[in-house]
């Protein structure tokens, strides 16, 4: 299932006719590399039904996953108008949909959208207010209870099929955890009949359950990403230029 991407529809409706012209449709696949650490960025992608990871490597070479990109958000709608360098590498974790433009259309488009800069802006806030949770979440909470948290979030910015193409590997990553780990907090949830875990596939069973193993960051982050993108209040209108 297609969203409707959230950084789009901020555009007024004068705009949404030239904006769509420099606008590409793209199917990305399953581990394409998007971005990568210290890469130019000259592409920004607005996922529709894709989920693109970020990563960050360590100088030991241990890598782990810093932030999802899905339907509410875009990849590169920073960088591209800063240093225009990329900080992490950015990979697709869930194949689908994104639309596509070109740096310098993104940046002419930027300039011109109040309501696209109030957008990002908002976004950042939503960005931020992620990164503090999950590191009180990395801190306190178990990896039973953090992988739910991931595999809801990762589904509510994919669709409803209930089913993510995600190996363990993978899910580590996303955790900062061993391989072992994931497979002894995935087999927990397969014996409580939550999920099935079948060649790089995870297939959600029973949602409720999942929800009622997951921490309660993945409900906080949700009320606040409802209350921070829905929110109709300008984001300091006057002064973002």
């Amino acid at each position: 299932m297609q969203h409707v991407n959230w950084v789009i529809g901020a555009l007024e409706p004068e705009l949404r006719a030239d904006f769509a012209k420099d606008l590409v449709e793209v199917e990305l696949e399953h581990g394409q590399v998007l971005q990568t650490e210290g890469g130019l960025v000259e592409q920004v992608y607005f996922p529709t039904g894709a989920v693109i990871g970020l990563f960050s490597t360590l100088p030991t070479g241990e890598v782990i996953e810093t932030a999802m990109v899905g339907w509410d958000g875009a990849l590169g709608v920073f960088e591209a108008c800063g240093s225009r360098r990329s900080t992490c590498r950015a990979q697709v974790q869930i194949p689908g949909r994104a639309w596509r433009m070109r740096g310098e259309a993104y940046r002419r488009a930027f300039e011109r959208s109040n309501a696209l800069r109030e957008h990002v802006h908002k976004y950042v806030e939503l960005l931020l207010m992620e990164a503090r949770q999950y590191v009180a979440c990395n801190a306190l909470h178990s990896v039973e209870a953090r992988l739910s948290r991931s595999i809801l979030e990762a589904l509510d910015r994919a669709d409803e099929s209930a089913q993510l193409p995600m190996t363990q590997e993978e899910l580590a990553q996303m955790l900062g955890v061993q391989r072992t780990t994931v497979t002894l907090a995935i087999n927990q949830l397969q014996a409580a009949g939550a999920l099935r875990s079948r060649r790089g596939v995870i297939q959600v069973i029973d949602r409720k359950q999942v929800e009622r193993r997951a921490c309660c960051c993945w409900r906080t982050v949700a009320d606040a990403r409802n209350e921070i993108l829905g929110s109709p209040e300008p984001v300091c209108a006057d002064e973002v230029h």
